[in-house]
């Protein structure tokens, strides 16, 4: 009776092994992400909502604690929306008392007589001046402040003044619109915004710092797009309705993406089996603010040079790692206030080509 018995016994106690969950298996939400730097997590997940012909996103999202610890940057105000405070300009660079130099090319000036403290991010660009310019670095401009940013010209065929804004139909606003222009003009201010530049530019400002080669990166990405110009200006994709029509496809598609959500701050923007650029803000505020504009540049790398998505999650694991690991590494420079991408001790933006 006992031997008849042991088969059976046998199969239970194999059963009850094989079905005894192991203390280091994950769930299948757990095993979709990684989270390399404690607080910060990239959701590897294929999502059908972020993908869109030759463009992909990953959110990586933050705890509360890490959200918490970063409130610094909650209230910033970005370029976009800093063109219409009052108290606040670009201007080419002005010496107002400081310096004898003016009219510098890879150069401008930023008067902050706001009361808020405004996140210029280096791809910003800047139309009007003498010639549209990109901004070469991140800056945080507290209030009543003065200071100089680098940039880069795109925008090579143009050397006078140029107002961005366009005349109103009535004829109260057009007298104010004409005043400030005359005042503008006498101070070579800027006026427009024109969103962040491709990743592609973004990344060649950054490893060449080379004017000649910005040009050049401009002049193919207008030509790619049909967007060539007599003054070469990168603003000019506007024009292409080529560029346009399938750009405001694109547009359609990936806005108000995170306006429900308070726990993304980033994203990694995939096209074909390449990561085209990773962009990592310090709080959930400034990352909508930033997606806003950001989008542009990831939707012209991917009209431009993007092929199909076909990254796999395997992929994206290995890459998120890697990307997660360089954040972590650059915030061990949070002591060194010297750098553009700090303010007070906090990283407020982390990007990588």
């Amino acid at each position: 009776m006992i031997m008849k018995k042991l088969p059976l016994l046998l199969l239970l106690f194999i059963f009850a092994c094989n079905n005894e969950p192991a203390s280091d298996q994950k769930s299948i939400s757990e095993m979709s992400q990684e989270s390399v730097f404690e607080g910060l997590t990239v959701e590897t997940l294929k999502n059908a909502e972020l993908d869109f012909e030759k463009l992909r996103i990953y959110p990586i999202t933050a705890n509360t604690d890490f959200i918490k610890d970063h409130e610094i940057a909650e209230n910033l105000k970005n370029l976009k929306e800093a063109m219409d405070i009052k108290g606040f300009r670009i201007t080419e660079k002005k010496p107002y008392g400081r310096f004898e130099d003016s009219d510098a090319v890879n150069n401008l000036t930023v008067q902050n007589k706001s009361q808020d403290t405004i996140y210029l991010m280096a791809g910003d660009i800047v139309q009007g001046g003498k010639q549209d310019r990109v901004l070469a670095i991140d800056m945080i401009v507290p209030p009543r402040t003065i200071r100089d940013i680098p940039v880069f010209c795109v925008e090579p065929h143009r050397w006078e003044y140029k107002d961005e804004n366009v005349d109103s139909e009535s004829p109260d606003l057009a007298i104010n619109h004409d005043h400030l222009a005359a005042q503008n003009k006498k101070v070579f201010a800027f006026t427009g915004y024109y969103n962040v530049a491709s990743s592609d530019l973004r990344k060649t400002m950054k490893q060449t710092n080379d004017q000649q080669a910005v040009w050049d990166k401009v002049g193919e990405l207008t030509a790619i797009n049909n967007a060539e110009s007599s003054t070469g200006a990168y603003a000019n994709l506007e024009n292409s309705s080529d560029f346009t029509k399938k750009r405001n496809e694109y547009i359609q598609f990936f806005t108000e993406k995170f306006d429900h959500r308070d726990d993304v701050i980033g994203m990694i923007a995939v096209s074909g089996t390449e990561v085209i650029a990773v962009d990592i803000f310090s709080h959930p505020n400034l990352f909508k603010k930033q997606y806003e504009v950001l989008i542009h540049s990831y939707i012209t790398d991917a009209m431009s040079n993007g092929k199909d998505v076909v990254m796999s999650e395997e992929t994206i694991k290995r890459q998120s790692k890697k990307i997660l690991k360089s954040f972590k590494q650059k915030t061990k420079q949070k002591n060194n206030n010297a750098s553009n991408y700090f303010y007070n001790g906090k990283l407020i933006h982390f990007t990588e080509f």
